[in-house]
């Protein structure tokens, strides 16, 4: 598995330059972003997805969402490759 990278921000949401790796212990007082997408059709059923049987939390049902790469914001979606 690719480590992920992290911006690392302040309690102002302002990127502090530092980055993180993603196994590595987080600093205490500081953020990353995370984002969850809540899906919902005409009739209000929500979409939802169940978890991996090898993952944390096995075949537990959870919001699609991820946390932010370095580089990237919460708002621009990710460039199409």
């Amino acid at each position: 598995m690719k480590d992920e990278i992290w911006d690392i921000y302040d309690s102002n949401r302002k990127r502090t330059g530092m980055t993180h790796q993603r196994t590595a212990p987080f600093p205490a007082g500081y953020y990353h972003i995370v984002v969850h997408a809540w899906l919902q059709n005409s009739s209000g059923e929500l979409l939802i997805t169940k978890r991996a049987p090898n993952k944390s939390n096995p075949d537990m049902w959870e919001c699609t969402g991820g946390a932010v790469l370095a580089g990237e914001d919460s708002i621009t979606p990710p460039s199409a490759s």
